[in-house]
């Protein structure tokens, strides 16, 4: 029993530092860390329509929820998630660990990944990012690849489809006659 305790409170002094080294990175790299809700992240992945056996990424990828989840619900798929901030990084692995999910998070720039081979392409990015990410796309992915965006949206594409994901948290804060946070469909 001392041992599990042991375990806990390295566990939690882990996730504190984690934490602490997540938020001075946010700073550096100037875009926050705010994890997907998980009915968010299940919405995304039905908008996908995954067959089973795609080359699925996730760009600024946090804490890896989204590919561990995609991964949980069909085990053939290869799944990519890039994070740059290190201790975002760090907790991804450590919660890919903890999952027992195969799933391969890169530390390093979305920028210079080759996406050529994507069927589909997850985010939640700040908008600024996404003029130079659409840029990206446009050179790189195939016709038909799906990008499904969590919040924010692609201002000089037309999004294939636009829903509100209803989450229950939304009645505390959210704006008069929105249900939900916003999650756009693309096809390159």
């Amino acid at each position: 029993m001392n041992h599990l305790v042991d375990v806990i409170l390295l566990a939690v002094l882990v996730a504190s530092f984690l934490t602490l080294i997540t938020m001075l990175m946010s700073l550096w790299v100037l875009t926050p860390y705010v994890p997907t809700p998980m009915k968010v992240v299940r919405h995304m992945l039905k908008l996908a329509e995954l067959k089973g056996n795609e080359r699925i990424y996730d760009l600024g990828c946090g804490d890896g929820r989204i590919l561990i989840e995609a991964k949980r619900q069909f085990p053939n798929i290869s799944t990519t998630g890039y994070e740059l901030p290190i201790g975002v990084w760090m907790l991804a692995k450590i919660k890919v660990w903890c999952s027992g999910i195969p799933v391969e998070i890169r530390l390093g720039n979305y920028f210079n990944a080759d996406l050529r081979d994507a069927d589909a392409i997850l985010v939640y990015l700040i908008p600024e990012v996404l003029p130079k990410l659409k840029r990206k796309f446009d050179d790189e992915l195939r016709p038909g690849t799906k990008v499904i965006s969590h919040g924010f949206e692609f201002k000089e594409k037309e999004a294939k489809l636009m829903e509100r994901c209803t989450l229950p948290s939304w009645q505390f804060f959210r704006p008069k006659g929105k249900r939900g946070p916003r999650v756009f469909l693309y096809e390159w």
